[in-house]
């Protein structure tokens, strides 16, 4: 019986932290013996139209959807040549697509701040999305490089209520371990709201 590895996922748009998120899931993956997927959402088709399959025209959402994905797996294979990568255009909005690539993932991988995130932002609405309603282990790769080297000084490991996280707190044990580095747990929750006082 063959048994196929799940993909590591990684959001792409293009800009700087999801390059960086690319460059962390390619060490990732090469360490682990995965197949990484880039993943990249968009909506061109419902506002540009579908394209006859006898038109040589390609709408310029298209182009520019093609480009990313296919810029970032140039970089992955230049990064990690032993890698397996795939990289696909999804027609929904970036954190549906990414919930979805996530049912058969092993982790989903995305950079701190996207295109369209403010700058203020730790984590914009898309990161928020996926990491709170993601069935898999999520990843957030902050833009700079000091993670990339492999010599992470620290894990964080966000834990929910009873009886959830199982498989991203066994993700965060073994990365730890693998890594060397101290694990940190947090766990945040309200305060039940009182009576009229």
């Amino acid at each position: 019986m063959v048994t196929m590895e799940l993909p590591l996922v990684v959001g792409v748009d293009g800009s700087g932290p999801s390059l960086a998120a690319v460059d962390w899931a390619v060490d990732e993956a090469a360490r682990h013996g995965l197949p990484l997927r880039l993943v990249h959402a968009s909506l061109w088709e419902r506002y540009e139209g579908a394209v006859p399959s006898g038109s040589t025209e390609r709408p310029s959402e298209q182009v520019l959807a093609e480009y990313v994905v296919g810029s970032a797996a140039e970089r992955a294979r230049l990064r990690g040549p032993e890698v397996k990568v795939s990289g696909d255009i999804l027609p929904e909005d970036a954190a549906t697509a990414l919930l979805e690539a996530g049912d058969d993932a092993a982790a989903v991988v995305i950079g701190s701040r996207g295109r369209g995130e403010l700058k203020g932002l730790l984590l914009g609405s898309v990161g928020l999305a996926v990491a709170g309603r993601a069935r898999c282990p999520v990843i957030v790769v902050r833009g700079d490089t000091a993670g990339l080297s492999g010599a992470h000084g620290r894990i964080l490991l966000g834990a929910g209520g009873p009886g959830t996280g199982g498989e991203a707190a066994r993700f965060a044990v073994r990365e730890a371990r693998v890594r060397g580095c101290v694990l940190d747990v947090v766990r945040a929750w309200r305060s039940p709201a009182r009576g009229p006082a």
